[in-house]
């Protein structure tokens, strides 16, 4: 059989190159046990978390067993993110910018804090040279028992077609306050407030991001160079 009509290779590669360009989000959801926290508060106890990118922003959908609306908005939602186990803040039992004695074995590299009181909020951290930089801040989309981050890879120091693990934990509003759940964790973490927790050494879920426009446009002309390839050898 011959190869493709100058026409038809035409159009695939723009069809490639549309799908590239306007390419959906895409995610993984990643299921916790439920029950397991130690104070039996609904709103503290994770049930899943969905993570979702474009390529340039990155969304995490946390959601709990019970509401964490009003009586119930005073729990705290936030995510360690190690990009490297050579890397990050390692201290013990604090190892991230809000003096929660929370850490990660692996070293946390990123972290976003978030609150559902008063309307909400979120703040994405990067760690280098010591020290943690807060990159802007954020509102989340709180409704009934789910809040929703969403902030661009860059605050948080990821790049497209980054391969990195997390953790979500559940904590109070004190410092020094340990993870009352943790996503990755299907066990009780803790027996009280102040821990302390850690995520052990690959203990974490992982996530990778979707790559760049161009190298997903570069990898669909290499797959359209391949099926003309074979159809030339048929």
């Amino acid at each position: 059989m011959s190869s493709l009509p100058k026409f038809d290779k035409l159009m695939m590669c723009l069809v490639v190159l549309t799908w590239a360009a306007s390419r959906p989000a895409l995610g993984g959801t990643f299921f916790d046990a439920t029950g397991e926290n130690f104070d039996g508060n609904a709103n503290m106890d994770i049930s899943s978390v969905d993570v979702t990118d474009d390529g340039s922003n990155i969304t995490f959908k946390i959601t709990l067993s019970g509401s964490i609306e009003s009586p119930s908005d005073w729990g705290k939602y936030v995510i360690g993110i190690s990009t490297s186990n050579a890397t990050g803040d390692f201290g013990t039992p604090v190892g991230n910018p809000w003096g929660r004695n929370i850490a990660m074995a692996d070293g946390t590299d990123a972290w976003i804090g978030s609150w559902a009181d008063g309307g909400g909020g979120f703040q994405p951290f990067t760690y280098s040279g010591g020290s943690w930089t807060q990159n802007g801040m954020g509102s989340p989309v709180l409704s009934g028992n789910m809040t929703t981050i969403t902030t661009s890879l860059a605050s948080l120091g990821l790049s497209p077609g980054q391969t990195f693990e997390f953790d979500v934990y559940t904590t109070g509003g004190n410092g020094g306050d340990s993870a009352n759940d943790a996503a990755a964790n299907p066990n009780q973490t803790t027996t009280d407030w102040p821990g302390p927790y850690t995520t052990p050494a690959g203990g974490g879920l992982y996530y990778t991001a979707v790559p760049e426009p161009a190298s997903a446009a570069l990898a669909g002309l290499v797959l359209m160079g391949l099926i003309g390839l074979v159809r030339r050898r048929k």
